[in-house]
């Protein structure tokens, strides 16, 4: 009767389970320990500051095409020193022929006039000489210092008006880069959903473990009691007693045993989900077989899948990138700038005689404005080697993806058929469980008839627990093979449990 009410029981949740494709009927306190795990589980924390770190570096790629501006300025005080041999001056020979042809005899009678004015300025010499004064003469040297004082403020801003291709394209990659860690993220939700299943289900196994054993003690009191008094009547043994004891503090020490296990899973659950571990002791879950219907068997949603589809996007978009190195960039320019000198001083002794105090020499402000560009036309070490990086890390990529597309492929068919035997089993193991309590009510009236023996008795005891843990235990291998199935095709979300 108990195997067709389990069968009725999976055929009905097939037909609910169409209705609601690859989702996973749990309870709503298993739900809410989800939920809570979701918001406290490390990974997928990591994963949501690296979508926010590439979100940064898209803005900072992006902003590129903003304009810049800068402002700078200096104060200067500044000397030097100049000592330095010109050389042979050429282009003044004709002023030495001038001179010469002034001194000829001929000179005063064509040219009376300036002839009179030559005669001027050798009175002129004359009389300077008299006083210790010359006349400023030239020479091949060039010696004094020069110091003062310089300010200079300027403002530039510049935009890039084309990039080449560049900005956009890893604008894009890192684009992908994001869709990579929002899929890492959704593993990380699923592998904490299953850890929750997990220690929850556990948690039931050993609540319903523990019944059993508890409902095997309460029996073997009973019988401890017959056996006592069926001693004094002289109808058993001081051994049908003991072998009764011991098989109680057997059953006392897998309690006791099954009690530390809880107190381990109250400590996880409360490590996962951030509920203190006190709050699991009210707790009293149930296994259930959990079914998973197969409508559509296609893995290319796991996450794992589109998160190495991203990465290989990412890297053609680099790809393109790094093929638009050798493409011009494009920016327009604007400036303005002001220079000023003061308090500056000129000292020379050559190649003439000169000294001379500025006070302020200012130039500007000046204006430019205009459009430039850069073109690479031949970078061997940069783009060219770049590319062939690129495009090995293309094929590495599509290499991990297809490795891990075949591994999927298998890990899917696996757990399928895992599957199929869990329920298989469940099935044998609830006709086993129904044959051994069956045995074991035989076994009660036959020991109460003198028809055998204690240690028979005990082993129908012993094969009736062991038969009741098995079923518990089938019941949790199906439990987490549905939740594996589900999984193995990027359905395990809490978007998909009922």
């Amino acid at each position: 009767m108990k195997t067709k009410l389990v069968i009725l029981f999976f055929a009905i949740s097939c037909i609910a389970m169409q209705l609601q494709a690859q989702s996973l009927q749990v309870s709503a306190e298993l739900k809410e320990l989800i939920e809570l795990t979701l918001t406290r589980d490390h990974k997928m924390a990591e994963k949501s500051i690296d979508k926010q770190i590439a979100e940064e570096q898209k803005t900072a790629v992006r902003s590129a095409y903003l304009p810049k501006v800068e402002l700078g300025g200096k104060y200067v005080f500044a000397y030097s020193s100049v000592n330095s041999d010109i050389g042979e001056v050429e282009g003044f020979e004709s002023l030495t022929k001038l001179q010469e042809f002034m001194q000829n005899p001929a000179f005063p009678v064509m040219f009376p006039t300036l002839a009179g004015l030559s005669s001027e300025i050798v009175k002129l010499q004359q009389l300077m000489a008299q006083q210790g004064m010359q006349m400023p003469a030239f020479s091949n040297n060039i010696d004094g210092s020069m110091y003062g004082n310089y300010v200079g403020i300027d403002a530039t801003a510049k935009i890039l008006l084309y990039s080449g291709g560049q900005v956009p394209n890893v604008s894009k990659a890192i684009s992908e880069k994001i869709k990579v860690q929002d899929a890492m993220s959704e593993k990380y939700a699923s592998d904490a959903i299953s850890e929750v299943i997990l220690y929850y289900d556990q948690l039931a196994l050993l609540n319903q473990s523990k019944s059993v054993l508890d409902e095997s003690v309460r029996r073997l009191e009973a019988e401890k009691k017959y056996a006592v008094s069926a001693l004094n009547n002289g109808f058993a043994t001081s051994f049908d007693t003991l072998k009764i004891a011991v098989a109680t503090a057997n059953l006392e020490a897998k309690i006791s045993e099954y009690e530390n296990k809880r107190t381990l899973l109250y400590e996880k659950l409360s490590q996962l989900t951030g509920k203190p571990a006190a709050s699991f002791e009210m707790l009293i879950p149930q296994l259930q077989p959990l079914v998973y219907t197969d409508t559509v068997s296609d893995i290319s949603n796991r996450a794992e899948l589109r998160a190495l589809n991203a990465g290989v996007e990412a890297q053609k978009y680099l790809l393109k990138a790094e093929k638009s190195h050798y493409l011009p960039k494009v920016q327009a320019l604007a400036s303005v700038r002001y220079d000023n000198i003061f308090n500056a001083t000129t000292d020379f002794s050559a190649p003439m005689p000169v000294k001379m105090n500025i006070n302020n020499v200012g130039l500007g402000p000046t204006v430019m404005a205009g459009v430039g560009f850069k073109w690479e036309l031949f970078d061997r070490s940069g783009g060219t080697s770049r590319v062939k990086q690129t495009t090995l890390e293309i094929k590495k990529a599509e290499n991990a993806r297809d490795e891990a597309y075949e591994l999927l492929q298998l890990n899917q068919v696996k757990v399928r058929t895992t599957y199929q035997i869990t329920i298989s089993q469940i099935a044998f193991k609830e006709k086993q469980r129904l044959a051994a309590r069956m045995a074991l009510d035989l076994a009660e009236k036959s020991y109460r008839q003198g028809m055998i023996n204690i240690t028979e008795r005990l082993a129908t005891e012993t094969e009736m627990q062991n038969t009741e843990l098995e079923y518990l235990q089938a019941i949790f291998a199906q439990r987490q093979s549905a939740v594996d199935c589900c999984k193995a095709t990027g359905k395990l979300t809490v978007s998909n449990l009922r």
